[in-house]
């Protein structure tokens, strides 16, 4: 897994499959920054209004990637 990667959660994790976004940093030794780009952080958004809730920081173990960066 490295920077520009698209990745969801692992199916393993029920209700957060769906969840598609990219790497944007690393966090420590097992932990990723990522930019979430779905309807669910979309709508944090638009309830909120604090565009922060678009990135969290996650387990690397729980992420899976689909697409990786150039």
């Amino acid at each position: 897994m490295k920077i520009g990667d698209l990745v969801t959660f692992d199916e393993a994790l029920t209700g957060l499959a769906d969840r598609l976004g990219i790497v944007i940093g690393f966090n420590g030794a097992s932990c990723v920054d990522v930019r979430w780009m779905d309807r669910q952080a979309a709508r944090a958004v638009e309830i909120t209004g604090d565009t922060r809730n678009e990135t969290s920081t996650e387990l690397a173990v729980f992420l899976e990637v689909v697409s990786e960066g150039r």
